[in-house]
């Protein structure tokens, strides 16, 4: 009998990567020489891809790509220095690997989720690690993994609409990690809701044993 396989989102549902995406674009900025902005701008940038985030710290379209190739630089010179994982998230994988297979399935560049999984050593941990593509979207990129896994059961848990809409989208329970950086109305899309990890611990072992 096949595993079940869980679908994580990473950035806000494993990884609290919140003031790593604050610092670097940040930095970005500077070293574009475009204006600061606040901290609570810069925090929206979390969740979306480099290309939805552009707007909402004023990036002109026609630097769109100096964009996204300076943050990409500076968010890898940064993820060892400011980057974690939310606590109890190791707890979390290492208690589930025996009842499911693991997968990512993320906005987060190849080259940053690559970094991510390597200095938190957890790269042997997920059985499939899907990254933005800028021709499709999260819907597209779920819809992929599950193709190629083909599961009997799954389930998509994530802390944003983007990953409850990409669960429902392709007929997924859905579990917000309400720990994450959503808000009270995006969790409330959602099928399941965990609050601490140990109500995502507990919801998931659940779903793998069933």
């Amino acid at each position: 009998m096949k595993k079940p396989v869980i679908f994580f989102d990473w950035d806000g549902t494993l990884c609290d990567s919140m003031q790593l995406c604050i610092e670097e674009n940040r930095n970005t900025l500077r070293l574009l020489g475009l204006p600061g902005q606040p901290d609570e701008v810069l925090r929206r940038c979390n969740g979306p891809t480099f290309e939805e985030a552009a707007p909402i710290i004023g990036i002109p379209p026609e630097r769109m790509e100096e964009y996204c190739r300076v943050r990409l630089s500076c968010a890898l010179d940064l993820v060892e220095k400011v980057n974690r994982l939310f606590p109890g998230a190791r707890e979390l994988l290492e208690a589930l690997q025996p009842h499911a297979d693991l997968c990512i399935v993320s906005n987060g560049t190849e080259a940053y989720l690559k970094k991510c999984l390597k200095h938190f050593g957890l790269e042997d941990v997920f059985r499939l690690v899907v990254w933005c593509h800028p021709e499709r979207t999260k819907t597209q990129n779920l819809a992929l993994a599950i193709e190629a896994l083909q599961p009997e059961r799954a389930v998509m848990v994530g802390d944003r609409t983007g990953d409850i809409r990409a669960g429902k989208a392709n007929g997924l329970p859905t579990v917000a990690a309400a720990f994450g950086y959503g808000n009270s109305q995006e969790w409330a899309e959602a099928d399941f809701r965990a609050d601490t990890m140990d109500e995502l611990r507990t919801l998931l072992i659940h779903f793998a044993r069933t």
